[in-house]
């Protein structure tokens, strides 16, 4: 008997070592790289981290996110875990969604600025300034980011970096047609020649159109929008609301082994549906 208990203590040994060399892996590959690309991103952003702050952040804050939620579900042990488990592995997962959102939303909105931005370059181009000074005063008229974008353009060629190599920094940074096509146009048109002015205006009508198009498609699609955010969450609030009034008649459903095969087809189900309805009201210009 005792055999059989050294040869289960080995092989309970040799699994757990191979499930912690796993998840050791896969939690470095989750927060070791993704520090350093969270702090690249960051960085581009004007908001500097060192890499390993943002490191201990993305080590630390899942499982605090896990203790918390089996705190929340101190009763029950097993959903407990469940719901601590999941939090984990959520809390592993934000960060890097969360700062392409953050990317994306000052994106848009540096788009947005231009339109502006160009408008008063075009204006100043006109009345006989260079398009460093009119650099310059996009600069001290318009808000972030706009205004921290064309500052480091002018940080860049004030140590001796070449005004296309700045522009081209410009675009690797924020990496939009628009930025393209507004730094394609300074380069070219700096070795060839030609009337900046003009075609900044001609930038400024192809992106006043393309926001158009952009803002009707994003009304009609609107609706669908709504309805994928409500589907999806509905599940969860009468859950919620059930519990609330009458948990006894809930209880199997976190319980039994029927009730958490029935979570997990009620999960996968409103994942799939949740997708599809993203991919039907997903429109790319």
């Amino acid at each position: 008997m005792s055999i059989f208990l050294w040869i289960g203590l080995i092989l309970t040994g040799f699994l757990v070592f191979f499930i912690t060399l796993i998840s050791y892996e896969a939690i470095e590959r989750h927060t070791v790289q993704d520090a350093n690309w969270v702090a690249n991103q960051l960085d581009l952003m004007f908001i500097p981290i060192p890499p390993k702050y943002a490191f201990r952040i993305l080590m630390l804050g899942p499982f605090v996110l896990g203790v918390l939620a089996f705190s929340i579900f101190w009763g029950n042990t097993f959903v407990g875990l469940l719901v601590a488990l999941l939090s984990t592995v959520v809390g592993f997962k934000v960060p890097r969604p969360f700062i392409e959102f953050l990317l994306k939303s000052r994106t848009r909105k540096l788009n947005m600025q231009l339109v502006d931005g160009l408008t008063l370059m075009a204006n100043s181009l006109r009345s006989g300034l260079s398009l460093m000074q009119t650099l310059q005063i996009v600069v001290e008229e318009m808000p972030n980011p706009l205004s921290q974008e064309m500052n480091l353009v002018l940080s860049e060629q004030r140590i001796g970096v070449s005004v296309e190599k700045s522009f081209q920094n410009f675009a690797t940074r924020m990496k939009t047609e628009d930025v393209e096509m507004f730094v394609t146009a300074v380069i070219v048109l700096r070795e060839t020649g030609g009337n900046l002015a003009e075609t900044f205006d001609t930038i400024v009508h192809t992106i006043r159109e393309r926001l158009k198009l952009e803002n009707k498609i994003s009304a009609i699609t609107a609706q669908g929008v709504w309805q994928g955010r409500i589907l999806t969450f509905a599940p969860f609030v009468l859950m919620f609301a059930l519990n609330s009034i009458d948990s006894s008649h809930m209880q199997p459903l976190f319980t039994t082994l029927p009730g958490y095969i029935l979570l997990a087809i009620m999960f996968i189900l409103i994942g799939v549906g949740a997708l599809m309805i993203k991919k039907i009201v997903t429109i790319r210009i």
